[in-house]
C-alpha cells in the first residue's frame, strides 16, 4: 500500500489546491486490499483450487461465502469513506520545533463513522469516529523544525473499516500554511539607555517592573509572578500586583545590539527578550533591519513582534 500511495502521490502532488468545504464523492476516493485483503484472497484461491481439485461442496460453500463477506466488506470501507465533509482547516502559531496542529472541522450525514484517519504526508495517523449530524473537530498534528511558514503538504483520509482486508483514502492538497515563530533562546534584558542587572533583567527603570502601585483582579494571561498570594491565603480572591515605572521609560529589543553572527540564534534570543517582556508587562519595542515595531505592549503586540521574528 505504501508503495501505491507514494506513486498516486506524485500525480496529486501538482495539482491544483482543492478549495473549501468539500465532499468526498466516488472520484475522490481510492481503494485497494491491504496486505492483509492480499493474503485473504491468497487463501481463498487455494481453497478454491482445493475444492475444484477434490469436488468438494462444502469447499465451495465456505469459499464462497468468505468471498461474499469479503465482497460486503469493501463496499462498509468505501460507504464508511463516502459522504464526508471537509468543511475548514485552521492552525495556529507555534514556536519551532512544536508540532503545528490543524484543526480540521468535519461533517457527516445520519451515519456514525468509524476509525477514520487523518494524517499528513509522513505524519503519524490520528483514528477518531465521527459523530452524525454535528461538526466534529479533529486536530491533526505536523512536526516543524524551522522559523518561517510551514506548509504540512497533503491531507490524507483513510478507512479500513470493517475488517481490515481494504483501504478506502482520499488525499487532498490542501493550502494550509502555519506560521512558526523562532525557538526561544537564553537572553537578557536590556532596557532602553540602560545596561543588564547581574540578575539579567535590567538596572533601569521600566513600565510594569518597578514601583508597586496596588492590586487589581486577576485575568487569564497575566504572569503568575505577579499574584497576590498573601491575599489569596486569606481568602480575598485572586488578585495580581501592579507596578508602574518611572519616567515613562520603555524598552526596545534592537538587532544591532547582539554581538552574536549566527542569524537564527539571534533570531531566537529576541524571540526569548519578546517573551519576557510580554510576562513582565514592559512596554517594548522591536528594531530589525529594514523593519521598525513601535513600543506597546499586550497580546497583539506580541504576535505582531513574533510575526516580524519569524519572517525576517
Amino acid at each position: 500500500m505504501i508503495i501505491i500511495e507514494d506513486i498516486l502521490e506524485r500525480f496529486i502532488r501538482n495539482k491544483t489546491p482543492v478549495s473549501l468545504p468539500l465532499t468526498l464523492t466516488q472520484k475522490k476516493i481510492y481503494i485497494l486490499p491491504t496486505i492483509y485483503g492480499f493474503l485473504f484472497m491468497a487463501v481463498l484461491l487455494a481453497m478454491l483450487m482445493g475444492s475444484i481439485n477434490y469436488n468438494n461442496n462444502l469447499g465451495f460453500l465456505l469459499t464462497f461465502l468468505l468471498g461474499g463477506m469479503a465482497f460486503v466488506s469493501l463496499l462498509h470501507t468505501f460507504r464508511n469513506l463516502s459522504g464526508i465533509q471537509v468543511l475548514s482547516v485552521n492552525a495556529s502559531p507555534v514556536f519551532a520545533g512544536e508540532k503545528a496542529v490543524s484543526g480540521c472541522m468535519i461533517r457527516t450525514d445520519k451515519r456514525k463513522r468509524l476509525a477514520i484517519s487523518f494524517h499528513f504526508v509522513g505524519e503519524p495517523e490520528i483514528l477518531c469516529d465521527l459523530l452524525p449530524d454535528k461538526d466534529n473537530r479533529v486536530n491533526i498534528a505536523a512536526q516543524t523544525r524551522k522559523r518561517g511558514v510551514f506548509k504540512p503538504g497533503t491531507l490524507m483520509i483513510s478507512s479500513r473499516y470493517p475488517l481490515g482486508l481494504f483501504q478506502a483514502w482520499s488525499r487532498l492538497p490542501l493550502m494550509i500554511e502555519t506560521l512558526v515563530y523562532p525557538a526561544p533562546l537564553p537572553a537578557n534584558l536590556i532596557f532602553s539607555g540602560g545596561v543588564p542587572s547581574a540578575d539579567g533583567e535590567g538596572s533601569q527603570k521600566g513600565v510594569g517592573a518597578e514601583d508597586f502601585e496596588g492590586l487589581r483582579n486577576y485575568q487569564p494571561g497575566d504572569p503568575p509572578g505577579h499574584i497576590s498570594w498573601k491575599t489569596f491565603s486569606r481568602g480575598q480572591g485572586l488578585f495580581i500586583k501592579s507596578f508602574v515605572g518611572q519616567g515613562g521609560s520603555f524598552m526596545i529589543i534592537d538587532w544591532h545590539s547582539f554581538q552574536e553572527k549566527d542569524t537564527e540564534r539571534k533570531l531566537s534570543m529576541l524571540c526569548n527578550m519578546v517573551l519576557k517582556a510580554h510576562n513582565l508587562r514592559i512596554i517594548y519595542g522591536l528594531h530589525l533591519p529594514g523593519q521598525r515595531i513601535e513600543p506597546s505592549s499586550g497580546e497583539t503586540h506580541k504576535h505582531q513582534c513574533l510575526r516580524a521574528l519569524a519572517l525576517s
